[in-house]
């Protein structure tokens, strides 16, 4: 695959080249989420997989199941469709049956890509988003590497890392043999993305170590941000995407056998979404 400068180039080259079949999970009829179902129709060939609740729903294909978790992760696995949005349904139910049809060695290799777009409409990966992960500099640098693989192997696009951390540059020089906590694992932070740094130079990628100023990271076009802990990360994605002009484009469950797009419980419009899984299914037949 040729490189591509930037993730928006990605997305609206690869969504002009078909209009796939995917499925979408729905528990109950919802104006808005419906609405950007609709307006999504020119991107995807859209079914709605949900309970007896969504049976009156019109305009669109469905598939009535009690247990539509089951049912999509089905879907997926059987390659009816080419690619699903968990949307309303369960999460932890459709992931883990999935899981189940993939069998645990496949499961093991899934990580999580969380694509934000800022109020300027800059968009950036954050490697870590969940409160318990990237606590340590192992889990952090194989969240990293993890983002890093993906964008080089399945977009073709080149990796500029921001690393932030929770301390100045001048305050860890001047306080870098102060002991105690929380200094101690503030310390730990800036140490860690000094190793990240070092780490991917010697692979010719661009990193940096930001210290505390994820602005400037995104200013300067770092495309992946790598935060402190989870929880830090978890925070900037709510920021981001929940205090202002924010959105979430995509929550890719990637390395996975087939195309499984998730989001957030609290999203109500879906075309982002729709249109980053139309991509990437249309990236996967170019590769092929």
């Amino acid at each position: 695959m040729s490189k591509l400068f930037t993730i928006q180039d990605f997305i609206e080259k690869r969504i002009r080249l078909g209009r796939p079949t995917i499925a979408f999970g729905l528990k109950e009829p919802d104006p808005k989420v419906l609405s950007s179902l609709k307006r999504s129709k020119k991107y995807a060939s859209i079914i709605l997989v949900g309970p007896p609740a969504i049976k009156k729903i019109k305009d669109f294909k469905k598939i009535i199941s009690k247990n539509p978790e089951e049912k999509i992760a089905k879907m997926l696995f059987n390659e009816e469709v080419e690619g699903i949005i968990r949307g309303t349904i369960d999460d932890f139910k459709t992931l883990e049956t999935y899981h189940s049809l993939i069998g645990p060695e496949a499961a093991q290799k899934e990580i999580e890509l969380a694509l934000l777009q800022d109020a300027f409409g800059r968009l950036f990966y954050i490697s870590e988003g969940s409160n318990p992960r990237g606590w340590n500099r192992k889990e952090k640098m194989k969240g990293v590497i993890g983002v890093v693989e993906f964008m080089q192997k399945e977009l073709g696009i080149t990796p500029k890392i921001g690393f932030i951390t929770g301390i100045r540059h001048e305050t860890y020089q001047r306080k870098k043999k102060q002991t105690g906590w929380p200094m101690d694992y503030l310390k730990e932070t800036y140490e860690d993305a000094e190793y990240g740094v070092r780490y991917f130079k010697k692979q010719s990628i661009e990193a940096k170590n930001y210290a505390i100023e994820l602005n400037t990271a995104v200013e300067e076009g770092c495309n992946i941000i790598v935060p402190p802990n989870g929880m830090v990360g978890n925070q900037i994605f709510r920021a981001v995407v929940f205090l202002g002009k924010g959105k979430l484009i995509s929550a890719s469950r990637a390395n996975l056998p087939h195309p499984y797009e998730d989001n957030s419980r609290n999203e109500k419009d879906f075309e982002d979404h729709v249109r980053w899984l139309v991509a990437w299914i249309n990236s996967k037949k170019i590769e092929k």
